[in-house]
């Protein structure tokens, strides 16, 4: 009676190939990922611009003035519109804590981007987004320009900003964005980078 060798297992050949085949997915998966992290950055600027067109036509057909705040928690970057006249001071000015407080009773926020991705206002001033922090981006009823796009929110030395205007928003993750804004005529339309 022959006896057969066991022959089971792995050669060399067949083990340098499914190293191979495993290498070959973890580039796409890495690729993959990349590429939908820039994706982000694109998106975020489309839905900011979206809300900048969509509070400049509240303002204009409703009554009260709506604002845009654009704001950062932990996990992200959110948005809210608020009436003025929802919040019961018609100017519509909310400090960061008011805003937390209305955002906890409403339960409203449109979350815009996760937070590998930064915003920044530009203008004679830069004002940075963080958790302390917020922009507000309001426009002016009878001529439709904008109002301004500060909050007045203390600098990082503790001192009152000016409710400056800031031209530009720049919103920076593996690609840079920016959302041009037109005071005088309330324009506003993204740049290439």
């Amino acid at each position: 009676m022959k006896r057969k060798s066991d022959t089971r297992g792995f050669s060399l050949v067949e083990l340098i190939i499914v190293m191979g085949i495993m290498a070959v997915l973890t580039g796409v998966t890495f690729g993959v990922f990349g590429y939908l992290n820039t994706g982000k950055t694109k998106k975020a600027s489309n839905k900011l611009n979206s809300k900048l067109t969509y509070i400049q036509t509240e303002t204009m057909t409703k009554k009260g003035d709506t604002y845009l705040y654009l704001y950062k928690m932990s996990d992200g970057i959110y948005t809210c519109t608020i009436n003025g006249l929802n919040t019961g001071n018609p100017s519509g000015f909310l400090s960061r804590s008011e805003l937390d407080a209305y955002l906890a009773a409403h339960n409203v926020g449109d979350k815009i981007c996760d937070s590998k991705v930064t915003i920044t206002g530009k203008g004679s001033t830069t004002l940075v987004l963080s958790e302390t922090n917020m922009l507000k981006v309001g426009y002016s009823k009878s001529t439709g320009a904008f109002t301004y796009s500060n909050d007045g929110s203390l600098a990082d030395d503790g001192t009152l900003r000016n409710k400056e205007f800031l031209n530009r928003l720049e919103l920076k993750g593996k690609q840079t964005f920016y959302i041009k804004l037109i005071k005088a005529t309330g324009k506003h339309y993204i740049e290439n980078p």
